[in-house]
């Protein structure tokens, strides 16, 4: 409702009154959920933060006896020992409801083989192949943790500036307007009360002037 279109009355007055309250609740809200999902986002981060340093840590070691496999097998020995222990992998995908966010998170199920699952014979196997195998199982499963959770520190800020956008839109264009139109209908009104007061007193004084010149006749 805008001030071309609504009539200068107390009870528009008292309308826009109620919807910048309504606002004001909002903007309220809105700073409560904005300030929660900071504190989501920053506490998912520290865990983040711990995963990623433990999967550097299980990189490094996984670069580095795959390294040592191929020297001592030879990178078509490696090549043919990881397309037979190729598999899919059964992951159990959980998901928990953030202020109407679906956020994901993986739990990791057997990424990790034996050795004998890994449908090589142990025999014809070097160590430096198996361990080779097992530090990228190793590295593997701390990626399976920490991708869903990157993903959710993602939403998780992009919600944040949406919240942003909107508290931002409320209090620098939709509560001043509504502000302005109040302060526009109030100035209105004392105008109209000024001259109510001027009229009551002019009628006034003209009623004198005929009593007294009715006493006269």
């Amino acid at each position: 409702m805008s001030m071309d279109s609504a009539p200068a009355t107390r009870m528009t007055m008292m309308t826009k009154k109620a919807s910048i309250k309504m606002a004001s609740d909002g903007v309220s809200l809105l700073e409560g959920k904005r300030e929660a999902l900071l504190k989501e986002l920053i506490e998912r981060a520290k865990v983040l933060r711990e995963l990623r340093n433990d999967l550097h840590v299980r990189g490094r070691a996984s670069i580095g006896n795959l390294a040592i496999a191929r020297a001592a097998q030879g990178t078509a020995s490696v090549r043919s020992t990881g397309i037979a222990g190729q598999r899919e992998l059964n992951l159990n995908v959980e998901t928990e409801k953030v202020w109407g966010m679906d956020l994901g998170k993986i739990a990791p199920k057997n990424v990790v083989r034996m050795p004998a699952e890994r449908g090589v014979g142990l025999m014809d196997t070097s160590s430096q192949m198996l361990e080779a195998a097992e530090s990228a199982e190793n590295m593997l499963e701390q990626l399976v943790q920490c991708a869903p959770l990157e993903r959710n520190i993602q939403m998780l800020g992009e919600e944040i500036k949406k919240t942003n956008r909107r508290i931002n839109a409320l209090n620098e264009y939709l509560l001043p307007k509504l502000k302005g139109e109040v302060r526009a209908i109030a100035r209105v009104l004392e105008e109209r009360e000024r001259e109510d007061t001027f009229r009551l007193k002019k009628i006034k004084s003209k009623g004198n002037d005929n009593d007294v010149t009715g006493s006269l006749l």
